[in-house]
This record gives C-alpha cells, structure tokens and sequence, in this order.
C-alpha cells in the first residue's frame, strides 16, 4: 500500500472492474487510518480508471478524520475529471455522513452495480 502506515484492523484494497476502480476499506475509518484511504483513492484517481467507487460496506465506523477524507476525494476527483460515487454502508455509517451534512455532497451507487 506504500509507505503510509495502515493500523493494525484496518485495510484498504482496490479491485478493477472494467473501466472501474472499486476501493474497499474495511474495519475502523478513523484519525489513524484515514492516509491509508487518501494515499489508495489517490493512486485510484491518478490510475486510468474513469470512474472510481468507494465501497463503505466493510466500514464499521467513521469519524470526522474519515468525513474529513471523503470530501477531500469528491475534490480529488473532480479535479482529476474523474466520476466518484459511494456504495452505501450499514445504517450507522449513514446515519453520520446524515448528521455531519455531507450526504447529500455525494453520489450514491447501488450495490449490484459493483457485480
């Protein structure tokens, strides 16, 4: 994943799919995991992928660091031309992106769109 430390619990990994870039993170999105995710979604942004996808199914928590790397995405792609959407994670992780306003600075992408 480079030389950014990825905390014990956490991962990211990036799966292509056509001209697709899917970027899974699992475990805690937190203070001390977030530059695991913003060094992945900018390796995925700068590849050749047209659009890209972050997939927050495997997420189990979020906090404002994590908030904080999602906005700094939706800026990354649009400068980079790039298409940037969310698959939606559990109800929780909603729930937060809800209350911190940022939902709807979003596009959302169904599930089985990842088949």
């Amino acid at each position: 994943m480079s030389d950014v430390a990825v905390p014990e619990g956490f991962s990211v990994r990036v799966v292509r799919r056509g001209d697709t870039a899917v970027v899974i993170p699992t475990g805690e999105l937190d203070y001390g995991s977030a530059p695991a995710l913003e060094a992945s979604l900018i390796r995925a942004f700068a590849d050749a992928a047209r659009r890209v996808v972050l997939d927050l199914r495997e997420l189990e928590f979020i906090d404002s660091a994590g908030l904080h790397a999602l906005l700094a995405a939706r800026r990354q792609a649009e400068a980079a031309g790039k298409a940037f959407s969310l698959v939606a994670g559990h109800n929780g992780l909603e729930r937060t992106l809800e209350i911190a306003g940022v939902r709807n600075a979003f596009s959302w992408a169904p599930a089985g769109d990842l088949a």
